[in-house]
């Protein structure tokens, strides 16, 4: 299906027209979901449910076999829980961005085209044999000519091609499903093209991994406890990114770490604090920090990798939310509405309906609290609430960068839930809220340049 530099034409239009038929069985699925909620079919929601569930699961089968932008579309798909029924969210999210790798041929033209040089040239030693695999691209362990050892991850020849392929496909589906429903779908396909042509740019993600870097810094205490890989800028390029390898085991691999005599608990409430850290402080965040992209170092550190996935938050839309859950404790309605504009959840046309709907939304479990209580808000909880009622707003829209900081934010409970239920997750969470509730302004930040 594909040739050494990639995709074939023929398999291009192939994987158009099956994505069509994807598009056609979705237009039906949503039909029979219009018909059910007028009362044109009497069928009940568990039924409904299951047609949900079926277009999911052969959604998925689809994007395992295609991968490519299809994977990455799925995933980035199922934080759109704003848009998407929970019985499809719940299958687009087993979508593992693991596939097997490419042949060390096609991974060695690669970098001879992107580098100008063969892969035994530019580097003293490299494993054909990669050590991770994923729908864009792979990595192999390396020596650069010091002798360091090095990851040196690899864009897969013409992915970009089918990737474009995948797009435009995306954007005929929700360009026909734009009428029907109250997000704006077009919005949300140039947020999905964004992310997905981002991780594609390997020099954006590697000045992403620098950035952080450097932002963590400013808390001496908690960087001393971590590790960011350091990028040869020499050997990288827009399709070969070389960084440091950092020799460790997963943050899940409960067995590995405690023969080692590391204290889980521990480590998992360091990676928790580098991103509330990234979240609360600098509004840059790696926006994917799930246990695969979190290492524990021969030293003990917590070493956060592949940064491909990264979000800028404007500082007036952090102060959109700030002002937001205050209003929900204050129960302002002008307030809640006034923030609700400013984050761009909803458009000046919706701000009296807005109105009405605070004085049905506001939970009084929000009312009133103390600053220690507020310093235990669940934002995962707080966001899906409000969720709940949004709907009846035309101009409902979730923007892309809250949607990465919900899913990171709700990424890390799930993280201290499984491996280190002992901590209360928001003991370690309570003061980056309550910091950032009190309107303490985000750290400056110095842009590092490379």
């Amino acid at each position: 299906m594909k040739s050494a530099m990639g995709p074939t034409v023929y398999s291009l239009v192939s994987r158009a027209l099956v994505l069509l038929t994807v598009i056609v069985h979705a237009a039906w699925v949503y039909a029979i979901h219009r018909a059910v909620r007028r009362g044109w079919l009497d069928r009940d929601d568990e039924w409904l449910v299951a047609r949900y569930g079926r277009f999911a699961a052969r959604f998925v089968r689809i994007a395992s076999e295609f991968r490519g932008g299809l994977i990455k579309l799925g995933q980035v798909a199922s934080l759109r829980i704003d848009v998407i029924p929970d019985a499809m969210t719940e299958h687009l999210v087993r979508l593992q961005d693991r596939v097997p790798p490419h042949p060390f041929p096609e991974i060695a033209h690669q970098i001879e085209r992107e580098l100008g040089r063969p892969a035994r040239e530019v580097f003293a030693e490299i494993e054909e044999i990669p050590v991770a695999s994923a729908s864009l691209g792979q990595v192999h362990r390396a020596r650069d000519r010091s002798g360091r050892a090095i990851a040196v991850k690899v864009l897969y020849p013409g992915v970009e091609r089918s990737v474009a392929v995948d797009l435009r496909m995306a954007r005929l589906a929700l360009w026909l499903f734009n009428p029907f429903v109250p997000p704006d779908l077009m919005s949300i396909h140039a947020q999905l093209a964004t992310s997905i042509r981002g991780e594609m740019d390997y020099i954006a993600e590697g000045r992403a991994a620098e950035q952080i870097r450097h932002n963590l810094s400013s808390d001496p205490i908690l960087f001393e406890q971590l590790r960011v890989p350091w990028i040869d800028w020499e050997t990288t390029s827009r399709r070969v990114l070389t960084m440091e390898f950092i020799e460790g085991d997963k943050i899940n691999d409960r067995e590995a770490l405690v023969a080692r005599g590391i204290d889980v608990s521990a480590v998992v409430e360091t990676a928790t604090r580098a991103f509330l850290h990234q979240m609360f402080r600098d509004y840059f965040f790696h926006c994917d920090p799930h246990p695969g992209n979190l290492l524990v170092d021969l030293e003990g550190r917590v070493a956060i990798i592949d940064f491909g996935m990264n979000q800028t938050i404007e500082p007036e839309i952090m102060d959109g939310i700030r002002k937001n859950v205050l209003a929900a404790v204050t129960r302002n309605e002008d307030l809640w509405v006034d923030s609700m504009v400013q984050v761009g959840i909803i458009r000046e046309e919706d701000r009296e309906a807005a109105r009405e709907l605070a004085q049905m939304s506001f939970d009084p479990t929000y009312y009133n609290l103390t600053p220690a209580e507020l310093s235990e808000l669940d934002f995962g909880d707080y966001f899906a609430k409000i969720r709940e009622h949004m709907w009846m707003l035309h101009s409902f829209s979730m923007p892309d960068g809250l949607v990465s900081w919900g899913r990171a934010f709700s990424l890390l409970y799930g993280l201290a839930a499984e491996l280190a239920p002992g901590i209360r997750p928001l003991d370690v969470v309570g003061p980056y809220v309550l910091e950032f509730l009190q309107g303490r302004p985000p750290a400056a930040v110095e842009v590092v340049e490379t």
